[in-house]
């Protein structure tokens, strides 16, 4: 969305995750540069003026973050929310949710929930601002590029949606379609973001309907591509590659294999989705990679592929290409498939590679 507004082009976001749909808002925003230094040093003046106010919260916050650093928590949060203009305000709030991993008991570089408890927890303020700044810069790069080039007022419409049903938009209404599908229960999605929900969810006077996303969060999490906790249902892959995969996971794991199925169901979805609101001629691009489990490839790239031709897209390029840098660990659990580390016994490398399908209707 951001490349799409520097050049120039109207798009629309769509992710089921409102920490996303919030951090998308503030990334495709730009806001001008003079206004965010002038907030930013009010808001550090009131800060250190401010008196500490009770708030209370979801018992999670306190299974994650102790006492002392909720109450410091509390007071900079409380004053974000006294920032008179809204954009402001949303772009301090993506600093808050950014910081709060890095505030928390919780292990750093785990894609997984779990306690550090050896871990020192940095001065709230400075930590905040540290990553506010970051922000700062960059959309101050960001608004002087846009300003160059006469973009500022270039359309960019994030929404919360659920990519597997209606999407809102016209059919035949898009010239093209980016998207990278979640591994297959490589990971929880639902979970690296698990500490903002809590906390703007504690809020429901200014993140409305969020409480629900906290209070139910096994029932927010089953809406997943790719999760674990779906109910097992009826098979539909428009695929006969998916349809050996979870064949042969079958006899070696059949709640997995039920995993699995839901998920090739939901990818399927997606695409019948993405074909109607494509134009004839429009393009999408998926970003996918295969992986293993209980020594079955699971060829995500390929099932993709065929799910998408079936549907009625002609196939325009399938690029193979390695992954530098990557921030996840390359190692699986060679049961599960899910990302592990050096110390499991049963860890398996994978390739760090992935394919773009790139799909015309």
């Amino acid at each position: 969305m951001v490349e799409a507004k520097m050049s120039g082009r109207k798009s629309f976001g769509f992710d089921i995750n409102p920490v996303a749909k919030l951090i998308t808002q503030v990334k495709v925003t730009p806001i001008s540069p003079r206004l965010l230094e002038k907030y930013r040093a009010e808001f550090v003046k009131d800060y250190k003026n401010s008196k500490r106010k009770a708030v209370e919260h979801h018992s999670r916050i306190n299974y994650w973050f102790d006492p002392k650093t909720v109450r410091e928590l509390d007071l900079l949060y409380l004053n974000i929310l006294n920032i008179k203009n809204k954009n402001v305000t949303k772009f301090f709030l993506c600093a808050f949710s950014h910081n709060l991993k890095n505030c928390s008991r919780w292990l750093m570089k785990s894609i997984k929930p779990q306690i550090d408890p050896d871990k020192v927890i940095p001065n709230i303020l400075p930590s905040f601002l540290r990553h506010l700044d970051s922000m700062i810069r960059k959309n101050r790069e960001f608004y002087d590029a846009l300003k160059a080039s006469d973009r500022l007022s270039v359309p960019a419409l994030m929404y919360r949606r659920d990519s597997t049903q209606s999407l809102p938009l016209k059919s035949g209404s898009v010239d093209l379609v980016i998207t990278s599908p979640p591994y297959v229960t490589s990971y929880e999605y639902a979970d690296l973001h698990q500490l903002s929900l809590l906390w703007f969810g504690d809020d429901p006077n200014n993140f409305k309907k969020w409480h629900k996303f906290s209070n139910e969060f096994n029932a927010f999490r089953k809406q997943f591509i790719g999760t674990s906790y779906k109910n097992a249902r009826k098979k539909y892959f428009e695929s006969a590659i998916a349809e050996k995969v979870v064949t042969a996971l079958e006899d070696a794991d059949r709640s997995l294999a039920a995993d699995v199925a839901n998920y090739f169901s939901d990818v399927r979805k997606a695409f019948f989705e993405i074909h109607r609101v494509l134009k004839k001629g429009g393009k999408a691009c998926i970003i996918i990679g295969n992986s293993s489990m209980r020594e079955v490839e699971i060829l995500n790239a390929e099932i993709a592929a065929e799910q998408m031709t079936r549907l009625g897209f002609n196939k325009v390029a399938f690029i193979k290409r390695e992954v530098l840098n990557k921030l996840i660990t390359s190692w699986r659990d060679k049961n599960t498939g899910k990302f592990t580390d050096l110390d499991n016994p049963a860890k398996k490398r994978v390739y760090s590679c992935e394919y773009i399908i790139v799909m015309e209707k």
